[in-house]
């Protein structure tokens, strides 16, 4: 069975943003460009699972609003990503545990958040997530994340 497991071969360079505008960063895999984008200046986590990569960035803002979060292959190839973040409700991120599939943490302040990794996609139209989870439009979206409030123990 694969396991999730924390890894360090990426990093990122942030690229130059004019005010206002969402952060971007060049993704740099052992220090190497990669010559993919992603948004966010800051790399949080990484995560190895099998033949895919679940890498989390943030804006590296003290009053943070969002967490972006991808899945890649291994040719860093997107299969999903998803924004995380409450208008005017400050997070950071803390990663509390994580086991084969899933990745729990805490963002916001009232508890702690799970993000799971499915083997197989789930069909979205319009690629929908439920609040406060953000996706890009897709007609038909491909959806391998999915992020819910932790169940209490």
């Amino acid at each position: 069975m694969k396991r999730l497991q924390k890894v360090s071969l990426f990093s990122v360079a942030p690229k130059a943003a004019h005010p206002g505008l969402m952060p971007f960063s060049q993704l740099l895999l052992q220090g190497y460009p990669t010559g993919k984008t992603l948004k966010g200046h800051k790399l949080v986590d990484q995560f190895a699972l099998g033949e895919r990569y679940v890498l989390i960035t943030d804006n590296d803002n003290l009053f943070e609003e969002v967490l972006h979060i991808y899945l890649l292959d291994l040719e860093l190839n997107l299969l999903d990503e998803m924004d995380i973040s409450r208008p005017l409700t400050p997070g950071v991120y803390q990663l509390c545990r994580h086991d084969d599939t899933q990745i729990q943490f805490r963002f916001f302040d009232e508890g702690l958040w799970t993000l799971r990794i499915h083997q197989q996609p789930q069909p979205r139209p319009l690629n929908y997530s439920r609040f406060p989870v953000r996706r890009p439009l897709k007609l038909w979206g491909q959806q391998y994340l999915s992020v819910a409030p932790a169940a209490a123990r």
